[in-house]
């Protein structure tokens, strides 16, 4: 079956069973925490959490995906791609695990006329915090699966949100057997295995029951599914071949790439090669241009790891842009914006290509030589770790690449693993500094390497500015920076407000600071940037240290007048209210709380009228240091009391006499210039979970 009658059939049969076809979306995701679309969920996102309201309780979709989860995997095996065409479908509160099951079964063995007798399902064996998925199991079994064809699993069949938090639950798998002769010849193989004999065709059900915190589970309201089979992985059994590199997805690309200008052909790097323009050609037509950061890293990173197979079959530049073109004139028919932006894309894989190709060919010609030298002299082979730095770092070849070139069997990645010790020693943990741009957390490799360094003295209640501060402890990421001071006027995220931002300044040293974290220890750990041409920090230099006055009165203030929204919610909707949770920046407020329904505009406008009216007091924000006991006794309320320390001291901030929360956040002066507070948005986040965004505005 031709890929094309894959997805018309696909597509048909979920509209006979009564769902909307939804179009695909951008590779650019909406949410900005996440790289890329990963799956065909990430636009239903707002159906799933009821913020957009659903006209459609069925729908189904073709979603354009793209992961880097599996990249090392991708040209060794047949089964993983980066980029991959999700088959999707939904249900926002109508059929359940029943339904979704169902449907699923009459499709592959009905419609694409699968063997059942070759078809095996997961489903969760559940934990401490969700049960055991009964239910799916009886209902597989109803469909004749026998019960040694139904495999349980844990982590693997529990699907988290596609951010930091969001719906959740628990899914059930199909599986389809290709035979012994694919296998390990264990007798205990089955789906689970790390063999490749059982093929994960579809997530039959991700069953959506659950809201996921940061510190646990919520029940959502509602129940809905969400199911994905990605069409290379149905195309390879319905074509009846071996890798997904062999069915008509990618038979033209692949032959591109053989009858193209190379010498030495081999499989690994024509899959790798085929894989990866694939996904160059559709990130381009999305508009991500390569970058050395972010989603635009991951594109100049799939470019130059192509352009590194490109060399290792001894072929010629510009080859890319050629097999860009098949790409093309392979899936506009589907894809219309990939003719629509051809031109882009020829014009940026060339850019690039001319851009790197004298830096990889000069830094494979340093390897050939260092390779040469360790023959002669019976040393080490070339992959050591000084000499890994020294192409890294005198020759611009990123560990990634370097990786991609060494590695060629499982012996070799044994020596790479041992080697990358040397090289992390020599560029300073090179792995704590994110290349995607992604959000700066303390690692638990810092975590346990600051476990000697004292705590950090805050002093940023008092004072925004100090000199000197000493420097304990430097990582040193080239133009980025994590250090840590023995004292600190530089608030450390916690208690749902952002870290300072601002300058700390030394001896022909300037650094901006854009975030500041802390240890579970309390030592803060500042990121920044150098400015350029500045000296670099070493331990036991002195510092200024002066925090953006102007972001940490905004977010001082928002942290004020959540406190004040607290309090105002318990008085609308009643003392048991507690806080699950906020997040407090310049510009916004976020509060989570429990209550079972959408608050009405007259409890939004209560709300909005009582902290309006305290802020028109313009009352004094008092701060106290008092004991657990004390708060104890005069009956505080204790929201995260797990969090506090019995014997420390603990702050205590009074808003007049209207409220009186522990915290410890900044707060400062009086609340008269707070200007007016607005809530801008409600949304459920769980079952009995609410949330509110507001903001102050002058």
């Amino acid at each position: 079956m031709k890929s094309a009658d894959i997805r018309k059939q696909f597509i048909d049969f979920f509209k006979e069973n009564g769902h909307k076809e939804f179009k695909t979306s951008s590779l650019i995701p909406d949410d900005d925490s996440m790289l890329f679309t990963t799956a065909g969920m990430v636009q239903m996102v707002p159906f799933l959490l009821r913020e957009k309201e659903i006209e459609h309780t069925r729908v189904c979709s073709i979603q354009k995906s793209f992961r880097t989860v599996d990249i090392n995997s991708i040209g060794i095996d047949g089964r993983h791609n980066t980029f991959f065409e999700m088959l999707g479908s939904w249900s926002f509160g109508d059929y359940y695990k029943k339904g979704a099951i169902e449907i699923a079964y009459k499709l592959l063995v009905d419609v694409f006329k699968l063997d059942k007798n070759k078809l095996w399902v997961s489903i969760f064996k559940g934990n401490s915090e969700i049960p055991y998925d009964s239910e799916s199991f009886a209902i597989w079994r109803s469909l004749g699966i026998e019960e040694e064809r139904i495999v349980k699993l844990g982590e693997d069949n529990f699907w988290g949100p596609t951010s930091l938090e969001g719906p959740c639950g628990p899914s059930t798998e199909i599986y389809y057997d290709l035979g012994e002769s694919i296998g390990c010849g264990r007798n205990t193989c089955r789906p689970g295995c790390d063999c490749d004999r059982f093929l994960e065709i579809w997530n039959a059900g991700v069953f959506m029951e659950y809201y996921k915190f940061e510190n646990g589970f919520s029940k959502l309201p509602y129940t809905n599914v969400d199911t994905g089979a990605g069409l290379e992985r149905l195309a390879l059994v319905l074509q009846n071949v071996t890798s997904v590199f062999k069915t008509d997805l990618f038979l033209p690309i692949v032959e591109k790439i053989k009858s193209s200008n190379v010498k030495s052909l081999n499989d690994k790097s024509v899959n790798i090669i085929a894989d990866h323009i694939r996904g160059i050609t559709f990130l381009i037509a999305d508009g991500i241009i390569p970058t050395n950061e972010y989603r635009g890293y991951i594109l100049r990173r799939l470019i130059r790891r192509a352009m590194v197979q490109v060399i290792l079959m001894k072929g010629e530049f510009p080859y890319l842009a050629s097999i860009a073109q098949t790409v093309i004139e392979e899936y506009s028919y589907q894809y219309p914006e990939l003719k629509k932006n051809e031109k882009k894309i020829i014009d940026t894989i060339n850019k690039e290509e001319q851009l790197f190709q004298k830096t990889l060919r000069k830094g494979f010609a340093i390897l050939d030589i260092l390779y040469d030298k360790t023959k002669s002299t019976n040393t080490r082979k070339f992959v050591s770790g000084e000499n890994m730095f020294l192409l890294h770092d005198t020759y611009g070849l990123s560990i990634d690449l370097l990786e991609d070139i060494i590695v060629t069997s499982e012996k070799d990645r044994d020596i790479f693993e041992k080697e990358m010790k040397t090289f992390n020693l020599l560029l300073r943990n090179q792995q704590e500094k994110s290349r995607m741009g992604s959000s700066f957390t303390v690692g638990k490799s810092m975590e346990q390497e600051l476990l000697d360094i004292p705590r950090t003295q805050f002093v940023g209640f008092d004072t925004l500015e100090t000199a000197p501060s000493r420097v304990l402890y430097v990582l040193d990421m080239g133009e980025d920076v994590q250090f840590v001071l023995d004292k600190t006027p530089f608030f450390a995220e916690s208690g749902g407000q952002i870290g300072d931002s601002g300058i700390v300044l030394g001896n022909n040293v300037k650094i901006y600071v854009e975030n500041v974290r802390k240890t579970k220890n309390g030592v803060f750990v500042h990121q920044g940037k150098y400015e350029k041409n500045s000296d670099k920090i070493k331990e036991n230099d002195l510092l200024e240290c002066m925090v953006d006055s102007t972001k940490r009165l905004k977010a001082s203030n928002n942290h004020t007048a959540t406190h004040l929204l607290g309090k105002a919610i318990k008085i609308v909707l009643g003392g048991s209210v507690v806080q699950k949770g906020s997040l407090i920046t310049p510009d916004q407020i976020r509060f989570d709380f429990n209550f079972e329904k959408p608050l009405s505009d007259d409890e939004i406008q209560k709300i909005e009228d009582i902290v309006n009216g305290e802020i028109k007091k313009n009352s004094k924000i008092i701060i106290e240091n008092i004991t657990y006991k004390d708060a104890k006794d005069r009956n505080i309320d204790l929201p995260f009391d797990d969090r506090y320390s019995r014997d420390e001291k603990l702050r205590l901030v009074k808003i007049g006499d209207f409220s009186e929360e522990l915290c410890g956040g900044t707060h400062k002066g009086t609340i008269g210039n707070f200007g007016k507070f607005k809530i801008i948005k409600q949304e459920s986040v769980g079952k009995g979970v609410r949330r509110v965004r507001a903001n102050l505005s002058k």
